[in-house]
């Protein structure tokens, strides 16, 4: 018994990997918004790796969110690509019909992307890297067995990091998602703040993608959870 309800549960993995990959296989997306932000609470205690990050060209840029939020674009791109099997086209496809950021990624609305663009589907990506789930907090993938959330943490350089992903997509018949999900990780242990935790954003050093030690670790693990959703 115990044999085919394991063969079962590889089976079903497969039917829902296979299905995922020919739901968006081929399917063309422009990204219409991107938006990364970093709550005040942790973006506080990072701002003091500010200096190993070049300067910005814009007053009005951040000198760490710009490297976190391309680099963090290109990964969530590549697996998408690979794992769902939708082709994404670049992010200036639309040339001066759309608005863009001081990051040099669309800006704009579903409305405005409808008048302005050209494409048959669109894709909005949200991520909000905070300092972690509380135990009084619910929600955005809370997990009451997560024994991290439960952790007094003293002292100022340490915090439990979390990333929430959420991805909207559209296509071109009108302003209502045709699919809309989420997904949460939460780091497995406190981090110790310091210039490790940017592996792979300030330095060409390989991170581990199977930990969430780092912050592109971590934001790996919340493309995983939202795969699953998918």
């Amino acid at each position: 018994m115990k044999k085919f309800i394991f063969g079962f549960l590889i089976l079903f993995a497969a039917a829902n990997s296979f299905a995922q990959t020919t739901r968006y296989q081929s399917k063309q997306f422009t990204l219409i918004s991107f938006n990364y932000q970093i709550s005040n609470d942790l973006k506080a205690k990072l701002t003091q790796f500010e200096q190993l990050f070049p300067e910005t060209e814009s007053r009005k840029a951040d000198r760490i969110i710009g490297p976190a939020k391309e680099i963090t674009w290109y990964l969530l791109k590549a697996r998408l690509e690979k794992e769902t099997g939708m082709y994404i086209l670049p992010i200036n496809s639309q040339g001066n019909k759309f608005k863009y950021d001081v990051y040099n990624f669309p800006s704009l609305s579903i409305n405005s992307a409808l008048k302005r663009g050209t494409s048959r589907n669109y894709m909005k990506v949200d991520i909000m890297v905070s300092s972690g789930i509380t135990k009084k907090e619910t929600g955005y993938g809370a997990n009451s067995k997560n024994e991290t959330n439960a952790l007094d943490l003293k002292n100022n350089d340490l915090c439990i990091p979390s990333v929430t992903i959420e991805l909207t997509l559209y296509n071109d018949k009108g302003i209502l998602p045709i699919r809309k999900e989420i997904g949460t990780a939460v780091a497995s242990e406190a981090w110790d703040l310091s210039e490790e935790v940017f592996t792979g954003i300030v330095n060409r050093k390989e991170y581990d993608r199977n930990r969430t030690n780092t912050l592109l670790g971590l934001t790996n693990a919340a493309i995983t959870k939202l795969f699953n959703r998918l």
